[in-house]
């Protein structure tokens, strides 16, 4: 069965999110960690954050087809529970020590229309 509109979409924004980030010097170690029934993170990362401090990032990829900040709203408490099980996973199977490491959660918004790629990065703050 082939893939629909939207999720050659989303592949195709997740695509362009990893060159996004390696742009800004992330070194890219996964893509597509899932843990079965719990949910999936699009992107792992290191990147180098404020004094130095290398951190694990664990980036959420939204892609639209319509500029309307909807993809910004489409992460909400579920999501993100989902995406801290998913997360510890990881951690876990690649003997992170989650005590002593850096780990911010991220987001990666884009638009993209018939001449314009808006391409928007956030940080998700933890509450």
């Amino acid at each position: 069965m082939g893939e629909t509109s939207k999720q050659t979409l989303g592949k195709w924004g997740e695509e362009e999110a990893s060159h996004f980030l390696i742009n800004k010097n992330y070194e890219v170690v996964a893509r597509n960690y899932s843990l079965a029934k719990k949910g999936e993170i699009d992107i792992v990362a290191w990147h180098i954050k404020n004094k130095n401090q290398k951190t694990l990032c664990f980036v959420e990829v939204k892609t639209r087809s319509n500029n309307d900040a909807s993809a910004e709203r489409s992460v909400g408490k579920k999501k993100m529970s989902a995406l801290f099980v998913v997360a510890r996973d990881y951690c876990l199977k690649n003997n992170i020590d989650m005590d002593n490491t850096y780990i911010q959660f991220e987001q990666v918004s884009i638009y993209k229309n018939e001449n314009n790629i808006d391409i928007r990065h956030y940080e998700i703050p933890v509450v």
